[in-house]
C-alpha cells in the first residue's frame, strides 16, 4: 500500500513539473528595453540597476539610451580608465550642458520602474566621476546610512561633499541614485560640461 502512495506521489511531482515547463514555455521572457544589449531578467527588470527603472533629466536635457554597444563599450572603457570607481556606463547626455545648470537634475519612475522601486521616496542622491583631471572643490564629512545598519545602529560613512555649485569644463560621468517606496536605481550617464 506505501508503493502505491509513493508511485501516486511521484506521479503527481512529475505532472506538477510537466506543467511548470508548459507554462514557461508558452510565456517566452519579454524582449529586453533599452539599452538591449545588457543583461536583463523580465521578473526583477530593475535589478541590474543600471537605470531602466526611472527616467532623469540634467538641466532640462533628457538622459538617453547609448544605443550602440560598441560605443557604449568605448565611453565606458574610457570612462574607467580616466577613473577607476565608474561603473558601465549606458545613459548620456546627447548636448554639452552649462556647468552651472549640471546640478538640475529631475527623477521618476518610468513604466518598467513604477511597480519595482515606486514613486521618489528620498533624495536623489549624485556621484560626480570627472574624466579630465578637473579638480573639484570638496570637503570630507561623516555621514549615516539609512540603508545599512550595525548592530541595530545606522553606518556611518566618509564621503567627499561638493563645496561648489558649478562643474568646470570636461567629461564627466554622473551617477544618478532614484529612492524609491520599495527600492532603488542607478543610472551613470556621460555628459560634456561646457
Amino acid at each position: 500500500m506505501n508503493h502505491m502512495v509513493a508511485g501516486a506521489a511521484r506521479m503527481l511531482g512529475i505532472a506538477a513539473l510537466v506543467a511548470l515547463f508548459s507554462a514557461c514555455a508558452s510565456h517566452p521572457p519579454s524582449p529586453a528595453p533599452p539599452p538591449s544589449y545588457a543583461s536583463y531578467f523580465d521578473k526583477l527588470p530593475c535589478v541590474d540597476r543600471i537605470g531602466r527603472c526611472f527616467d532623469a533629466t540634467i538641466a532640462g536635457q533628457p538622459v538617453v539610451v547609448i544605443a550602440d554597444k560598441q560605443r557604449h563599450e568605448r565611453i565606458s572603457a574610457e570612462a574607467r580608465q580616466s577613473n577607476s570607481q565608474v561603473r558601465d556606463v549606458y545613459w548620456e547626455l546627447t548636448e554639452p550642458v552649462d556647468g552651472k545648470r549640471v546640478f538640475k537634475v529631475a527623477v521618476g519612475p518610468n513604466a518598467l520602474g513604477q511597480p519595482h522601486v515606486g514613486a521618489p521616496a528620498g533624495e536623489t542622491g549624485l556621484m560626480i566621476y570627472p574624466l579630465d583631471r578637473q579638480k573639484l572643490a570638496s570637503k570630507q564629512e561623516l555621514v549615516t546610512s539609512r540603508n545599512v545598519n550595525i548592530n541595530g545602529r545606522a553606518a556611518v560613512a566618509q564621503q567627499n561633499t561638493l563645496t561648489q555649485d558649478s562643474l568646470p569644463p570636461g567629461r564627466y560621468v554622473i551617477s544618478i541614485r532614484y529612492e524609491g517606496e520599495r527600492n532603488w536605481e542607478r543610472k551613470s550617464v556621460y555628459l560634456r560640461v561646457k
